[in-house]
This record gives structure tokens, sequence and C-alpha cells, in this order.
């Protein structure tokens, strides 16, 4: 792979060479090109992208300083929360969904702050207490608000 890289800079370097160029590569990386037919030099600019090598200007003076103390603290919590709830509505649907006899498609799902919101509609009431179980049974769920309706269809 080096030898490929090598072989493409020496056939740039032939190919400036040829068209009366001259090239260097500055602190930054970058590519100087100077034109020998005229004599004007020509560079890419420098990098201004903060935090980036070549930056001429330091990034700390320009930049608000992150928002720190407990208005910070409890937006990380609230998104820390939002995923656990999020991954624990999942975990519940799959586990009502792989659940041996139940009808578990008429089942709506919410969790907050892991208490789990059951709403929707069963067949029957064994069919309530049994998807009531195994909401239950899941890892994570502190309680189960349970407004299953029993329908008779």
């Amino acid at each position: 792979m080096k030898t490929v890289k090598t072989l493409r800079v020496t056939l740039m370097a032939a190919a400036l060479a040829a068209t009366g160029s001259a090239f260097a590569l500055d602190s930054g990386g970058f590519m100087k090109v100077a034109d020998l037919t005229n004599n004007s030099a020509t560079q890419a600019p420098n990098n201004n992208a903060p935090g980036m090598p070549g930056r001429t200007e330091g990034d700390k003076e320009k930049l608000p300083a992150a928002s720190t103390g407990a208005k910070a603290d409890a937006s990380v919590d609230h998104a820390k929360q939002a995923v656990t709830d999020s991954a624990l509505t999942t975990k519940v649907k799959t586990k009502l969904l792989a659940a041996k006899d139940l009808k578990s498609t008429g089942i709506h799902v919410k969790t907050k702050d892991r208490v789990v919101n059951l709403t929707g509609s069963v067949p029957s009431q064994d069919q309530r207490q049994l998807a009531l179980d195994t909401v239950r049974s899941v890892e994570g769920v502190d309680s189960v608000n349970n407004n299953l309706k029993v329908s008779a269809h």
C-alpha cells in the first residue's frame, strides 16, 4: 500500500515538473505549487476549522464554553432516561410478541421512567392477566399501569 502511495506522489511530481511547476509540502501537509514560468507562488489557504492543525488563531477565545451545572446534568439524565425507556419499550413489545397463547397485536406499550403503560384491548380476562404477567417479568420494569380492556370479539 505504501508503494502505491509513493508511486502516486512520484507520478504527480513528474506531471507538475513537466508543466513547469515546482511543489513542496508546507507544515500543515498542504501542497505548495509554484509556477516557474512567472514566479508567482500559490498555496492552499490555512485550515480554519476549530481544533484542526494549521489553525491560525485559537478556538478557545471565540467559542462559548460548554454549559455546566445542574441544567446540563439534567439534560444528560433526561437523554439517558429516554434511551432507557425506549429500550425497555422494545424489550416489553418483544416479550409480548414472543409470549405463547397471547394475542398481543391490540396491546399498545409506552414507557416513562421505567413505568410501563399498557393500553388497547385483549379478547379475554386471561389474556389481560397473561399480558400483565409477561410485562412484569421484563428486567428493568419498575411497575405496570394496566389499562387493557377486555373486548368480547
